[in-house]
């Protein structure tokens, strides 16, 4: 019997201040919808593939975050998010700060071994998903009320993790530093 390839994906976790950890979770338990929350927050950088095996795609991650700087960033921005395959809408925090570097990072690791994987039909923005429901108005409401408080997430990104989605959430398969000029860890 043949099993289709395990879907990986590449995350990223954010370092945040106690206060801005504090506001991001309580929004993401307040408007999280009746999705299960298997991953804390974070930017998405590689959406779930099976193109490579796993040795071979950690190979690549580690590669591209060998090249990488951490990423300074700041959310100021709350912004809807709309998942037409899914129904589902989603409050986004966008980083005004960090948003070109981090889209950098996300088009590095679609090169390569990983490029035919990408989908072109969707543009990359990045996001920390802190709301998803069912009604778009509904997120959308949420999106202009977060604005209207002064939003203001500031952060930094400082590894890659590859991990799969499992019966008990998300399963971490391999921590990739973004440090410039040293190894990456195991």
């Amino acid at each position: 019997m043949h099993r289709p390839p395990r879907q990986l994906y590449t995350v990223a976790f954010p370092e945040l201040s106690p206060e801005a950890a504090s506001f991001v979770e309580r929004v993401r338990s307040e408007h999280g919808g009746d999705q299960p929350s298997y991953l804390a927050a974070h930017f998405t950088l590689v959406f779930g593939s099976g193109l490579l095996g796993e040795d071979e795609y950690a190979r690549h991650v580690a590669a591209v975050a060998a090249t990488q700087s951490p990423i300074e960033f700041t959310c100021r921005c709350a912004t809807l998010g709309v998942d037409g395959e899914r129904g589902k809408a989603h409050v986004f925090l966008v980083p005004d700060e960090g948003f070109a570097a981090i889209t950098r990072l996300h088009d590095a690791l679609y090169s390569g071994p990983l490029a035919a994987a990408e989908r072109l039909d969707l543009p990359y923005i990045p996001h920390m998903t802190v709301g998803t429901m069912d009604d778009s108005r509904r997120a959308k409401k949420v999106c202009l009320q977060i604005n209207e408080a002064g939003v203001c997430v500031p952060g930094r990104l400082t590894a890659l993790v590859v991990g799969a989605l499992g019966p008990q959430g998300f399963e971490v398969r391999s921590r990739h530093a973004l440090d410039f000029g040293h190894p990456a860890e195991p």
